[in-house]
C-alpha cells in the first residue's frame, strides 16, 4: 500500500491501536493524514481505556507521573488547538462587531461643552453594557498598560500557523505562547491583552451566567479567551494596533457607581472631570492602574482601592522609568498629592443640583450613561428622536458625540421655575383642575401633557420643558388661524379688510353665536380682520376662504374670491401640518381642527418667524448643535467627520406663498391677540421686558360625561427680548380635559412670564 517501509510500520501500529481501543477500524491509504482528526473525535472512547491500561500494576508514584504526563499532553494539545488557526471572520462580522457597535453610546455635551451623559442607540441591538467611543488613547496610558500587561505584544505578526510561533514565540495570534504557560506555573493568570479584551468585551456577568458552577465558568471563560483572542487581534492590529488600543481603552471594567461605568471616557469624566486627551501624565498612569481595580466611591472600600491604585502606580513608574530617578521622584510626589474622589466628578455648574440628591442619586449621576436623564430629562428624549432621525438618513454612520444647543444648567433652572409656576397654578385653580400639572408623585390625577419650548433666531432650542406624552398629534385650536392668514394674505387681502361670519351646518362660535347672512351694504355679521385674528369667538368661519369684505365710505362690498386648494395644500405641506379625519382643509383651518405635535408646531412657528422677520440662512428648529460620527464599512470603523448645525440648514421652499403683501398682512393681523380691547391674550400686556412680533392662542374643549372641559391650551408666537428674536410654543393638554373653563390668564400667562424672565436673565448673563 505504502512504498515506504516507515509508513507501513506506522500503519501497522495504527491498526493494532484501533483493534485494541476502538470498536471500529478505518482502513484506507490516507488514514495517516486523518489520524489527528480521528483520534480527537474518538478521544472519549479510547482515552479512558488507554489510561486504565497504563496505570494498571504500577506503583503510585509511577501512576502519578503517567497521569500528569497525560494531563499535560492533553492540555498542551488543547492549548495548541486553541491558539493556532485563522481568526473566525464570520463571528467577527455577524456577532462581535455588531455587538461592539450596539454597545457604543453617544456622548452628549451641552452648549457650553459640559459632558452631561450619554444616549444609547437602541435601534441597533439591545445591550446592558454601554461604552463611549475613544477618539484618542492617551500615549502614556497605553505605554504603561502594555509595559505592565504584555510587554512583547507585536502588531506586525500576521502568521496564524505553527511557523508564526517559531517566528515570534512571545506574540502570536494575540497571545504570548510561552508567557501564558509560564505565568500559570507561577500561579498567575497570564492572560494577554487580547484575552483580557475578550473577557472585558463580553463582561464578567456573561461568563458567570453560563453554568451554576463557578470553577466551570472560569474554565469556559479561559477557553473562550484563548480561542477568540486571534479573532480580536487580527481584526484590530492594523495601523500599529490603533483600533486595538481603542478597544482596550473602551472596555476595561474600570469603575462601579451604582451600575458599571466602562471605558476611559467615562472614567476620565467621573474620576478626573476631564476628557482623556486632557489628562496629565500622572492621571494617565493612575487611569492605567485602574485597569486592574474596580473603583468605588465612598466608604472603606474606596480607601482600600485608592491605596492599591497609588501603590501600583508607583511600582509601574519605578519599572517603566527605570534609570530616570528625577522623573520617578516627580511622579511619585504627584501620586502622593492626588486624592481619590469620594464622589463622582461632575461639571462645576451641576454641583448645586447634585447636593440635593441622596446618596443613591449621586451614584446615578456618577454614571454618564444614566445621568443625562437626571440633568436633561426634559430634552433627552427629543435629543434621542433627533439622533434616530439622523441615523435613518445616514445608516452607515456611528454617532460618537452630540452637542446640544441648550445650556443645561440654565435649562435646569428654567425647569425648576416652570415647576414652581405650575404648582402655583394648581393651587389657584383648585377643584376646577382635573389633572396633575407639576409631576407630584403623590397626586393620583392624570399627568397633564405639557410642552414649553423657546427657539432663537438660528433655530437652536434654548429652553425646553415637557411632561407626559408630547409625541402624538393633536388639534391646535385657533392657532390654525396663523396658517389661514397665509392663505388670506397670499390671496391679496389687506389688514383693513373684513370677513363674513355666516352660519355653517349649525356650528357656532365659542360665544354661542352662529352668525348670519352677510350681504352688500350691511354692517351685520362682519368682523374686521384684526378682530377675527384677535379673539377666538370671532372665527372667520369657512366663508373667509371664499370671500372678503371691503368697507369704506361708499359702504360694504363683498368680493367673491376663492382660495385654491393647491394653496392650502402647499401650506399644510410646507408647515408639516396634520389632517383631521374626513374633513376638508377649509373646514379644519376655519374651525381649529388642524393637527400637529408640539415640536412640529415649534418648527412651523420658527419657520414663519424666519420668513416674516429674520434675515440670513434658515435653519430648522433643532436641539442638536453638532455631531461627531464615524463611518462603518465592511465590519470596520473608518474615519468620519463632524456635522455642524448645517445639518438643519435648509432652503424655504414655500417663498411663493409670501409676497410683500402677505407679510404685511400677517405682521399686522397676527399682533391682534394682545389687543387691549378684544385680544384673547390681552392679559399678557401686564408682563414687561418683551416686544411682540406675533402671537396667537388656541383652545380645544371636550365633553366628558355631561360636562364641557377645557382639553388644551396653546400659545405660540415670536417675541423680542433685549433686541434678540425668539419663537416659542406653550401647550398644556390632556385627552380627557385639564379642567373646567380654564382661561389663558390663569395658566398660559404665568408660563409665558417665566419664558420672558428666563430670556432676560439668560441675555444678561451672556453679556458678562
Amino acid at each position: 500500500m505504502f512504498n515506504s517501509s516507515v509508513l507501513s510500520r506506522i500503519e501497522e501500529k495504527l491498526w493494532l491501536f484501533q483493534l485494541k481501543y476502538l470498536p471500529f477500524y478505518i482502513y484506507n491509504g490516507w488514514i495517516v493524514l486523518l489520524l489527528a482528526i480521528v483520534w480527537f473525535i474518538t478521544l472519549p472512547l479510547w482515552l479512558p481505556k488507554m489510561i486504565k491500561e497504563l496505570l494498571e500494576d504500577k506503583n503510585i508514584l509511577l501512576q502519578g507521573a503517567i497521569f500528569s504526563a497525560i494531563v499535560t499532553l492533553l492540555g498542551l494539545s488543547f492549548y495548541l488547538y486553541a491558539i493556532l488557526g485563522e481568526p473566525n471572520q464570520e463571528k467577527w462580522e455577524k456577532k462581535i462587531f455588531l455587538k461592539h457597535i450596539a454597545q457604543i453610546a453617544t456622548k452628549v455635551y451641552d452648549s457650553t461643552d459640559k459632558m452631561i451623559g450619554g444616549v444609547v442607540n437602541t435601534k441597533l441591538q439591545n445591550s446592558n453594557k454601554h461604552t463611549f467611543y475613544v477618539e484618542n488613547v492617551p500615549k502614556l496610558y497605553w505605554n504603561i498598560l502594555k509595559f505592565r500587561e504584555e510587554i512583547y505584544l507585536d502588531f506586525n505578526n500576521d502568521k496564524t500557523g505553527i511557523m508564526g510561533i517559531i517566528k515570534n514565540h512571545r506574540s502570536f495570534n494575540g497571545i504570548d505562547p510561552i508567557g501564558i504557560p509560564s505565568a500559570i506555573l507561577k500561579g498567575r493568570g497570564g492572560s494577554s491583552l487580547s484575552q483580557q479584551l475578550v473577557k472585558n468585551f463580553y463582561g464578567q456577568d456573561f461568563f458567570n451566567s453560563k453554568t451554576s458552577f463557578r470553577v466551570l465558568n472560569t474554565i469556559l471563560r479561559k477557553s473562550q479567551e484563548l480561542i477568540e483572542a486571534k479573532t480580536f487581534y487580527h481584526n484590530l492590529r492594523k495601523n500599529n494596533g490603533e483600533e486595538f488600543k481603542r478597544w482596550i481603552a473602551m472596555y476595561p471594567p474600570s469603575l462601579v457607581s451604582n451600575g458599571s461605568v466602562y471605558g476611559i471616557e467615562s472614567v476620565s469624566a467621573v474620576v478626573f472631570g476631564k476628557k482623556p486627551k486632557n489628562l496629565t501624565e500622572v492621571e494617565q498612569i493612575i487611569l492605567s492602574e485602574m485597569y486592574k481595580y474596580t473603583y468605588y466611591f465612598r466608604g472603606k472600600v474606596n480607601k482600600i482601592k485608592c491605596q492599591r491604585i497609588k501603590k501600583g502606580a508607583k511600582i509601574d513608574i519605578r519599572k517603566y522609568f527605570q534609570g530616570n530617578d528625577k522623573k520617578i521622584a516627580q511622579l511619585n510626589r504627584d501620586i502622593d498629592r492626588w486624592s481619590c474622589p469620594n464622589e463622582p466628578r461632575v461639571p462645576f455648574a451641576f454641583y448645586d443640583d447634585m447636593k440635593q440628591q441622596d446618596s443613591k442619586g449621586k451614584a446615578i449621576i456618577g454614571n454618564p450613561n444614566n445621568r443625562i436623564w437626571e440633568w436633561a430629562s426634559t430634552s433627552a428624549s427629543t435629543l434621542k428622536d433627533e439622533l434616530d432621525n439622523y441615523r435613518k438618513h445616514y445608516q452607515n454612520r456611528l454617532i460618537t458625540e452630540a452637542k446640544m444647543s441648550i445650556d443645561v444648567p440654565k435649562n435646569i433652572e428654567f425647569k425648576d421655575n416652570i415647576n414652581r409656576t405650575l404648582k402655583i397654578v394648581e393651587n389657584s385653580l383648585g377643584s376646577r383642575l382635573k389633572v396633575n400639572l407639576d409631576g407630584n408623585q403623590d397626586d393620583n390625577r392624570t399627568q397633564a401633557n405639557i410642552w414649553v419650548s423657546v427657539v432663537n433666531k438660528i433655530g437652536e432650542i434654548v429652553y425646553l420643558y415637557k411632561r407626559g406624552n408630547i409625541k402624538y398629534r393633536r388639534r391646535i385650536g385657533s392657532i390654525s388661524k396663523i396658517f389661514e392668514s397665509i392663505a388670506l394674505g397670499n390671496r391679496g387681502d389687506k389688514w383693513n379688510y373684513y370677513y363674513c361670519n355666516e352660519p355653517f351646518r349649525g356650528l357656532h362660535n365659542s360665544n354661542g353665536s352662529q352668525g348670519g347672512e352677510c350681504k352688500d351694504n350691511s354692517d351685520e355679521n362682519i368682523y374686521s380682520a384684526r378682530r377675527v385674528f384677535g379673539a377666538s369667538k370671532n372665527l372667520p368661519m369657512k366663508s373667509a376662504l371664499e370671500k372678503y369684505v371691503i368697507k369704506n365710505k361708499q359702504g360694504v362690498k363683498i368680493i367673491n374670491d376663492r382660495v385654491s386648494d393647491k394653496t392650502l395644500q402647499d401650506i399644510y405641506r410646507g408647515f408639516n401640518l396634520g389632517r383631521d379625519n374626513n374633513t376638508s382643509m377649509r373646514y379644519e383651518l376655519s374651525f381649529g381642527l388642524v393637527n400637529s405635535t408640539p415640536f412640529n408646531l415649534q418648527k412651523a412657528i420658527h419657520k414663519l418667524a424666519n420668513i416674516l422677520y429674520y434675515r440670513g440662512n434658515y435653519r430648522e428648529a433643532h436641539l442638536i448643535k453638532s455631531l461627531k460620527y464615524k463611518t462603518i464599512v465592511d465590519s470596520y470603523i473608518e474615519k468620519g467627520g463632524v456635522e455642524s448645525d448645517n445639518i438643519y440648514l435648509k432652503s424655504i421652499n414655500i417663498q411663493n406663498l409670501f409676497s410683500s403683501n402677505t407679510k404685511e398682512y400677517m405682521r399686522t393681523v397676527l399682533k391682534s391677540a394682545l389687543n387691549r380691547d378684544y385680544g384673547t391674550l390681552r392679559s399678557f400686556n401686564s408682563i414687561s421686558n418683551f416686544q411682540q412680533l406675533f402671537m396667537k392662542s388656541g383652545t380645544t374643549d371636550k365633553i366628558v360625561g355631561t360636562k364641557r372641559l377645557t382639553q388644551s391650551k396653546w400659545v405660540a408666537g415670536a417675541i423680542k427680548v433685549q433686541g434678540e428674536p425668539y419663537s416659542f410654543v406653550i401647550m398644556v393638554e390632556s385627552e380627557n380635559g385639564i379642567g373646567k373653563n380654564i382661561r389663558h390668564n390663569e395658566i398660559s400667562k404665568v408660563i409665558f412670564k417665566e419664558i420672558v424672565h428666563s430670556l432676560n436673565s439668560y441675555k444678561r448673563a451672556s453679556n458678562f
